[in-house]
């Protein structure tokens, strides 16, 4: 069991690996011409842990999230005259399953390892109005299966499929934005040719995959060590016409895919100097481009350390 209460700028979505963007090392490696975007969040949890046998393990959570838009986002007031912040209090339950899964474990924190077998998650949460000044109604499912594959002689493959649903209406930050990079640093969970909240969905699926292939071309180089791979990404989504009406207001630039494909595709070098990696990443769909900060190619680097 855990008690937590923070409150901190929030950036949207974040995912393991990703550099703080309160780290001032992030501000050198940010893209240039495009706005920074600050929410604050203060959040108060309740959070229940059960291991089971055989891989199973059940998380159930209740929390209180108060929003504060501060720059370059849609403010509170735009849901109702008056307001400063926006309130949610959820309860949520995630079920997992990762059978044969290791972990890293010390005094007062545990990192997985990994399972030879795919690993499954999925989530339910809900939204209630009228609970510590929650103003919304809305329920969330979530599903991902994810697994680590070694294929010898063809190196290893590494993906994640997701898939996710909001039933009701309600703000942008509490439905699902999906997750931009505005930096220069590789973000292997993230597109990286997407800014942050510039696609919001309540319907969505995607695949994030990587193939490393080993040393590949660097074959003829093999005092090198240096290893190749390529990566996939694609995201499918759609927003109901309630929640457009809702959050798409004049002077602020949320889009939905609506349908269509979003897709990353990307190559690169890994193990210089055994810790870095260069990802070299294009935008192939869609196609058109809502603003000119936003490039349809990028090169990214990041820190990677293999045992």
């Amino acid at each position: 069991m855990a008690l937590t209460y923070k409150n901190d700028l929030d950036f949207g979505q974040r995912y393991y690996g990703e550099i703080s963007s309160d780290n001032i090392f992030s501000f050198a490696v940010r893209k240039p011409g495009v706005p920074m975007k600050f929410m604050n969040l203060a959040e108060g949890s309740f959070e229940f842990f059960n291991e089971l046998p055989n891989g199973f393990s059940v998380k159930a959570t209740a929390a209180n999230k108060t929003y504060t838009p501060l720059a370059n986002l849609l403010p509170a007031d735009a849901f109702g005259e008056g307001l400063k912040r926006l309130t949610t209090t959820e309860f949520s339950v995630r079920l997992r399953f990762a059978f044969l899964e290791k972990f890293l474990e010390s005094t007062f924190y545990r990192a997985s390892l990994g399972s030879p077998y795919p690993i499954v998650e999925a989530t339910y949460t809900k939204g209630i109005s009228g609970v510590l000044n929650s103003r919304y109604n809305y329920s969330k499912i979530l599903a991902s299966v994810s697994d680590y594959i070694k294929t010898p002689p063809f190196g290893i493959i590494n993906y994640q499929l997701y898939a996710g649903k909001t039933f009701g209406t309600a703000p942008y930050m509490f439905l699902d934005v999906a997750p931009g990079n505005e930096m220069y640093y590789y973000n292997k969970y993230a597109f990286n040719t997407m800014i942050r909240y510039q696609y919001v969905h309540d319907q969505f699926a995607g695949i994030n995959y990587e193939h490393n292939i080993g040393n590949g071309i660097f074959k003829l180089i093999p005092k090198s060590k240096f290893r190749q791979f390529y990566t996939i990404k694609a995201l499918w989504g759609s927003l109901s016409d309630a929640n457009k009406a809702l959050n798409f207001q004049p002077g602020h630039s949320f889009l939905s895919l609506d349908g269509k494909t979003y897709l990353e595709l990307g190559t690169g070098v890994d193990n210089i100097l055994r810790v870095l990696r260069v990802d070299f990443i294009w935008r192939v769909l869609p196609g058109e481009q809502p603003a000119s900060s936003i490039k349809n190619f990028g090169v990214f680097g990041s820190l990677r350390f293999n045992f």
